[in-house]
C-alpha cells in the first residue's frame, strides 16, 4: 500500500541516523557525560520526531541524565509499584479550567458543531495508534484529498504554489509536508487552511501545525488513542524489525537489544502523549500541572478514538465531519482497511499486565496511563455530541 509504504521509508529515513550511545563508567554504571544531541537525533528526545506518519516516533523527552526521571519513575517499576495509576491520587476534573496555550485558539471546541467546508479536519497522529489505516481510509476509500507528509515540500519552483498530486489508487496529497517545522512554516505561509484544497491535515507536531490553521478556518482535531502500554511495545518491536535488523539499516547492539535492555538504558519515550500535547517535549520531569493542561486540551478540543473501538470510532469521524462510502467498491474498501487488512499491522508478543515489564513500561509513561484513562472518560462522554447531532438532523434543538 502506498501510504504504508511511505510512512516506513520516511520512519527509516529519520530513525537512528546518530543514536547517542551513552558511555559506560568504570562500574559498568552509565556515565551522565553524555553529549545533548539526543535532544534532537536520539531514541529519548526524538530521533524519529521529524518524519512523517511515523514522525515522533520513539521521541518522548525522557532523559538518560536525568537523575530525577531515572531515579524515581524507574524505582517504581523496580517495586512493582507502576502497575495502575487509579490509586495514585489523579482526578478527572482538577483540570477543568485550566489555562492552554493561545496555539490552540485556533482549533474548534469539539462540542460546537463543526463548519463543513469551512473548518478543516485535523488528525493528529499518535505513532503505532492506528495511522496507516487512517491514511489508507481516508484516501484510498473515502477519496479524501490529503495534507501530510506524502505531499513533499514542493519548493524550489519559480512558482511556489499550493496543488493537488495525484497518486495511484485514488490518493490525493496536497503538495506540502506537514512532518516537518520547515514543511509546516510554509504550508501556513501559502494559506493551506484557506486554500480549501486539503480535505483532511495530518500531522504529529501538534503545536506546530495548529499555526496552519485561522480565525476564519479553523482546525477540528480527532485523533486515535491506544493503551500507552501496548503503544510503547508495537513501537520498540516494529523499529527494531524494520530498522534496526533491516540489511540496509542494520545496527548490531540495537538489533539483539531486549525490550527490558531498552527500557532500563534511558532509550525509551516518556510520557509522549501528554509532553507532545504540552509541548514540553524536552523537559525532564513532567509535573501534575502538565497532565492538567493535557487533559483540558484533550477535553476542549480533542475528538477522541480507541484503538480498541476502532469501529465506533471511525464510524463517529465520518459522522461528525459527514464522511459518507457512496457505492459498494468503496464500503468494501472500508471493510477491509478497518477489520482484516490492517495496514502495517506488525505481530509480536504481548506484555502481561502486572508483570515485571508491564510495571517498567508504566514507570515510563505514568502521565501517559492517567491522560489514557481519562481519553476513556471523554470517548464515552462524547457520545452527546453525537445525540445532539441526531436532534438537529431532525429537526429539533436539544436543551444542553
Amino acid at each position: 500500500v502506498l501510504i504504508g509504504m511511505t510512512m516506513i521509508l520516511v520512519a527509516l529515513r529519520v530513525a537512528m541516523s546518530s543514536i547517542p550511545r551513552r558511555p559506560q563508567t568504570k562500574s559498568g554504571g552509565t556515565s551522565n557525560n553524555n553529549n545533548n544531541n539526543n535532544i534532537r537525533g536520539g531514541m529519548a528526545h526524538g530521533g524519529m520526531a521529524h518524519g512523517g506518519m511515523a514522525h515522533g516516533g520513539m521521541a518522548g523527552g525522557y532523559h538518560p541524565n536525568n537523575p530525577a526521571v531515572d531515579a524515581a519513575d524507574v524505582a517504581v517499576a523496580d517495586s512493582g509499584g507502576g502497575g495502575s495509576v487509579k490509586d495514585s491520587g489523579f482526578s478527572h476534573s482538577e483540570h477543568i479550567g485550566v489555562p492552554i496555550p493561545e496555539i490552540f485558539d485556533n482549533l474548534a471546541d469539539t462540542d460546537v458543531p463543526p463548519l463543513r467546508g469551512v473548518d478543516v479536519p485535523f488528525f493528529w497522529h499518535i505513532p503505532r495508534t492506528g495511522g496507516g489505516t487512517m491514511n489508507d481510509i481516508l484516501g484510498g476509500c473515502l477519496y479524501l484529498t490529503l495534507a501530510s507528509d506524502a505531499g513533499g515540500n514542493g519548493s524550489g519552483s519559480e512558482n511556489d504554489s499550493l496543488k493537488v498530486t495525484k497518486f495511484p489508487k485514488h490518493f490525493s496529497y496536497v503538495n506540502v509536508d506537514t512532518s516537518s517545522p520547515e514543511g509546516i512554516e510554509r504550508a501556513r505561509k501559502l494559506g493551506l487552511a484557506e486554500s480549501g484544497l486539503a480535505d483532511v491535515v495530518v500531522g504529529t507536531l501538534l503545536h506546530q501545525v495548529s499555526t496552519v490553521f485561522t480565525e476564519e478556518n479553523k482546525g477540528r482535531m480527532f485523533t486515535m488513542f491506544r493503551h500507552p502500554v501496548d503503544r510503547a511495545v508495537s513501537l520498540f518491536h516494529f523499529v527494531q524489525d524494520t530498522h534496526w535488523r533491516n540489511r540496509e539499516t542494520f545496527q548490531k547492539e540495537l538489533s539483539s537489544l531486549t525490550i527490558e535492555e531498552y527500557f532500563k538504558g534511558g532509550l525509551a519515550e516518556n510520557n509522549w502523549m501528554t509532553r507532545y500535547l504540552t509541548n514540553e517535549l524536552t523537559k525532564g520531569q513532567l509535573t501534575t500541572e502538565d497532565l492538567s493542561k493535557a487533559k483540558e486540551i484533550l477535553r476542549r478540543k480533542v475528538l477522541v478514538g480507541l484503538l480498541n473501538e476502532k469501529g465506533e470510532s471511525f464510524a463517529r469521524f465520518e459522522k461528525y465531519f459527514g464522511w459518507k462510502l457512496k457505492s459498494d467498491s468503496e464500503k468494501d474498501c472500508h471493510e477491509k482497511k478497518l477489520q482484516w487488512a490492517w495496514p502495517l499491522k506488525h505481530r509480536h508478543d504481548d506484555v502481561d499486565e502486572g508483570s515485571p515489564l508491564w510495571d517498567l513500561i508504566v514507570a515510563h509513561n505514568i502521565y501517559d496511563m492517567e491522560l489514557y484513562e481519562y481519553a476513556e472518560v471523554l470517548f464515552h462522554e462524547q457520545r452527546t455530541i453525537f445525540d445532539r447531532m441526531e436532534y438537529i438532523n431532525k429537526g429539533v434543538i436539544p436543551k444542553l
